[in-house]
């Protein structure tokens, strides 16, 4: 069949549609937010081929797997599997990077196991050993009627017990010793014994080099090393000279020097998740847990008296234990708590935190309402902290240890996870020599042009070849896809969404497979404009291998360039779930009914000249983390200022690990660590930061919109007002599916039940004793206006709108879900199905509910994700509303359409990884398309 042909489809709010995708083509499914695209594709197209490929599976198999629901549709024709690669954010697992995930680390561990060099971690030598073949071949090649005595060690605690050793020795047939370097006949060795025995050596056999003797040599060889284990000793002495010299052969790496000595290498060494690799002190971490001093004192500016540390224990009226270590310490050095801590002579500090030692302070104790003087060791607030953080088993204890503690790289490792002789194992090139964390540290880039220059001896390259050959092709897929920013050790919970979806999708280009659907979820999230071309090329080249390509996607580029669009639309929610067009892109530009035929001909909207005035500037300097080439950065305030660039230039890492944790920590005291930077000026300028980020609502079915807006809390208040529940007492926790009562005790208040599919995802399927509702029948039997809480839950936040206009505070919330683009959402959607982007614009609403103050500053993580043109139109329209009452909003964004209408751009570049991390131009959009070097101003420029 040359289509895959669905035929009645009403999933979620879709129309009974009718579709032909066609196969072996790359599709786009496109239209507004919550139109039904996804609907379409994963819930439909993709369910279905994982249901079929469940139900293939034998009777047995099946046993331990729950039927999946089956999407309502009336048939699909022509399906093939389907892989579904979607938005899902990397795990938070700290031990899975970039190279783990695309399996290249294994390849790596297997590579340097095999041909890798070892070096002595401390002097840098490099290690070599010998065959037992090549031991035979290097005496061998001694000139000939050259004496040879091979010799075996033998350890000191056996020969502890001499005459067992020697008796041992007789029956095997020996018949010399050497002793402390005197040779003895075993027969009369006991009379000769010395007191003080220092080394001991059986002579295994004594022969000539001469034509012929390499099998008897060889024989003593293998012989000596059996003995032995790894090492064996050969007296030489050549014709023309007088006395014995005495040679070495190892068969483990040794350095003869320092004794250093590594065994056999396994691909079980260079895991940092075995312990026979892993760095001991941080087990494979790369990190440890430390206190962080800074939160102890938050504010340095403020004495002691006015409360600058920030302890633990004691209460307003009775002293806490350290508080009293804490004065005896104060007294001790004679501080002036009145002076600013920061100021504090360094001394007293230091013995505050890290403690004096045995030196001991003289504190006051209280027994029986008597203060006592009792001289003690004071071991340091710091210390104490680390101390009870780790021995304590106690939950609460080691949550108010934790207030204290953060992380920083390992000492002992130095963040990379391994044993010292295991990273000093290298592979040469004509680049440099690199360990297997030295090479993981590249990005995907450096790596392919470092492999391309690797050097391999001959004896070992047939070996290497094909294991160099696979990390060579994953490291193309990933560049190809516009990865080639990132390194390999890049922990895979620091990744987008989009940098998470793009590995996958190079994983599965990597995989050859033909004759598959996939279904990908907007694969250009996080991808400048000027990198979409190289992953629209990775998309065609899937398709090409002979697969079905389904991409729901809002790009234009990408619409542009797929073989075949579906429009569906016209609008979100239950008024959309309507095919408006399919075809090619000239055929859909050309439907008159097409909103995005429509906007594929519309006209650029103007490009914003700069000219709304700003109030001061938020300032960074110096700012050098990761990439960032020790830049300073100027955001104005009162405005709204994109910061864009290339993908991996420097703008996630300016704006969170710099700016956004700097702020947290000025603000609320957060612990995380801002990245490197000399200062931050201006912050006075704000008065409160707030975070939109794409970060998921919640992990279960439980939390949806409603429950984190607040608006779940109105209408629980509102239902245990009714006549109903104040004949049946039910107060406002009755309609809680949270807590006992008025849920459904089976899936308790879930709707859905989990079911481990073991070997595949776990999937949620509904409930069948309340059927999805969540509440017991006694409770939905309470309605206002002929809907229970459940139906409630039901109704999309456009439908709910209009349903509570009589409501004041709930008609808010609802209204502000409406401005953001999010009318045809759930009420009570489970957080775990929505997007990044849904989630970040339920929060963006939740704040413009509040009552606005002004001078708040708002961070925005790529608020346009999921959004159509018509949606992208509505949120920048509440986007300059925030601006508008007074306050600063920075907002990382590739859209051109977000771009063009900000205040002011900051651009980064030029390019990602080491090619950016550089400030490339600034000022108002008309001002950035001048700049050539932009690569944001010339997208502009051409668009």
């Amino acid at each position: 069949m040359d289509a895959i042909k669905i035929r009645g489809a009403r999933q979620h709010n879709l129309k009974n549609v009718n579709v032909d995708i066609p196969r072996g083509k790359f599709v786009v499914i496109t239209g507004p937010s919550g139109s039904g695209k996804s609907s379409l594709a994963f819930h439909t197209l993709y369910a279905e081929g994982q249901r079929r490929y469940v139900e293939s599976l034998s009777a047995y198999a099946r046993q331990f797997l729950e039927q999946l629901e089956k999407p309502d549709v009336d048939s699909i024709e022509g399906l093939s599997p389907a892989i579904a690669i979607d938005q899902k954010a990397g795990g938070g697992n700290p031990r899975s990077t970039i190279a783990t995930v695309t399996e290249i680390y294994d390849y790596l561990r297997v590579l340097y196991a095999a041909v890798g060099v070892p070096h002595d971690p401390v002097t840098g030598d490099r290690l070599d050993k010998m065959s037992a073949a090549d031991i035979v071949e290097r005496l061998s090649e001694s000139p000939e009627r050259t004496k040879l005595i091979m010799l075996a060690p033998v350890p000191l605690e056996e020969a502890e017990d001499v005459e067992r050793l020697l008796g041992d020795l007789q029956r095997q047939g020996f018949v010399r010793v050497r002793v402390n370097g005197d040779l003895l006949e075993v027969e009369d060795a006991v009379e000769k014994w010395p007191e003080v025995v220092e080394s001991v050596e059986i002579v295994v056999d004594r022969l000539v080099v001469r034509e012929g003797m390499e099998s008897r040599l060889a024989d003593s060889v293998e012989t000596s090393l059996r003995i032995c284990g790894q090492e064996a000793r050969c007296l030489v002495m050549e014709p023309e000279m007088e006395e014995w010299q005495e040679v070495s052969f190892s068969t483990s790496y040794r350095n003869k020097s320092t004794g250093f000595e590594i065994g056999t290498l396994t691909p079980q060494d260079f895991s940092f998740n075995s312990h026979k690799g892993a760095c001991e002190e941080c087990h494979g971490l790369g990190t440890r847990v430390f206190c962080d001093t800074t939160l102890l004192v938050p504010n340095e500016k403020k004495s002691i008296a006015e409360g600058a540390l920030n302890l633990w224990g004691g209460t307003k009226k009775k002293k806490g234990w350290m508080q009293r270590q804490v004065d005896a310490v104060i007294e001790h050095f004679g501080a002036d708590t009145h002076k600013p801590f920061g100021k504090l002579p360094k001394k007293f500090k230091e013995s505050l935190f890290y403690g004096m030692g045995e030196n001991k302070i003289t504190m006051m104790w209280e027994r029986d309402g008597e203060e006592m003087p009792w001289q003690k060791e004071f071991e340091g607030l710091a210390n104490t902290i680390e101390r009870l953080y780790a021995e304590t088993t106690s939950d609460g204890v080691k949550r108010s240890m934790g207030k204290y503690m953060a992380n920083q790289i390992c000492e002992a490792c130095q963040g990379q996870r391994l044993k010292p002789q295991v990273l000093s194992v290298k592979l040469d090139s004509s680049e440099k020599a690199l360990g297997i964390q030295e090479f993981c540290e590249l990005s995907v880039e450096d790596g392919l042009k470092w492999i391309d220059s690797v050097q391999i001896p001959e004896e070992k390259s047939e070996v290497a070849e094909s294991l160099l050959g696979e990390v060579e092709e994953r490291l193309s897929f990933l560049n190809e896809v516009g990865l080639g920013y990132l390194s390999l050790d890049r922990k895979s919970g620091t990744l987008s969404g989009g940098e998470s979806q793009r590995i996958r999708l190079a994983t599965q280009i990597g995989a050859g497979l033909a004759g598959v659907v996939y279904v990908l979820d907007e694969p250009s999230i996080g991808l400048h404009q000027a990198d979409n071309t190289r992953l629209i090329g990775a998309l065609k080249r899937l398709r090409d291998l002979g697969n079905t390509v389904v991409v729901v996607e809002h790009d234009e580029e990408t619409i542009r360039e797929a073989d075949w669009v579906i429009d569906i639309g016209p609008v979100a929610g239950q008024k959309g779930g309507y095919i408006l067009a399919e075809g090619t892109p000239e055929e859909v530009m050309g439907c008159k009914d097409s909103p995005t035929g429509k906007w594929l001909q519309m006209k650029v909207a103007p490009l914003n000249v700069g000219r709304h005035g700003a109030r001061g500037a938020l300032k960074v300097f110096g700012a050098k983390e990761h990439n960032l080439q020790n830049i300073d950065v100027e955001f104005p305030l009162g405005k709204i200022v994109t910061v864009t660039g290339a993908s991996g230039s420097g703008k996630s890492t300016l704006t969170n690990t710099i700016l956004r944790r700097a702020l947290a920590r000025h603000f609320h005291k957060a612990k995380a660590l801002p990245g490197k930077h000399e200062r931050i000026e201006g912050m006075e300028g704000i008065d409160r930061v707030i975070v939109v980020d794409q970060s998921p609502l919640g992990k279960s079915p439980r939390s949806n919109p409603a429950t984190y807006t607040g608006a779940l809390d109105l209408v629980r208040t509102l239902f245990a007002q009714l006549p109903l529940s104040r004949q049946r007492g039910y107060k406002a926790g009755r309609f809680s599916f949270n807590v006992r009562g008025g849920r459904c005790e089976r899936c308790q208040g879930d709707g859905k039940i989990k079911i481990d599919m073991h070997f595949l995802s776990d999937v949620y399927v509904t409930c069948d004793s309340c059927r999805g509702h969540r509440y017991n029948r006694e409770t939905l039997e309470v309605t206002y206006k002929g809907k229970s809480i459940a139906d409630v839950l039901e109704m999309t936040a456009g439908d709910a709108h209009a349903f509570f206009g009589a409501v004041p505070k709930l008609e808010s919330i609802l209204k502000s879900l409406c401005d953001v683009g999010l009318g045809y959402i759930q009420l009570g959607q489970a957080a775990n199905t929505l997007s990044g982007g849904e989630a970040q614009r339920v929060k963006l609403a939740t704040e413009l509910v509040k009552q606005s103050e002004g001078n708040a500053l708002y961070l925005l993580d790529e608020p346009t994700t999921g959004l159509h043109f018509q949606d992208v139109d509505v949120l920048m329209g509440v986007l300059e509303r925030l601006r508008d009452e007074g306050n600063s909003l920075i907002v990382v964004e590739h859209h051109l359409d977000v771009i063009r209408r900000s205040d002011w751009v900051i651009d980064l570049g030029p390019g990602g990884g080491k090619h950016g991390g550089k400030l490339v131009a600034e000022g108002a959009p008309a001002a950035i398309v001048e700049i050539k070097e932009s690569l944001t101003g010339q997208c502009l420029k051409n668009s």
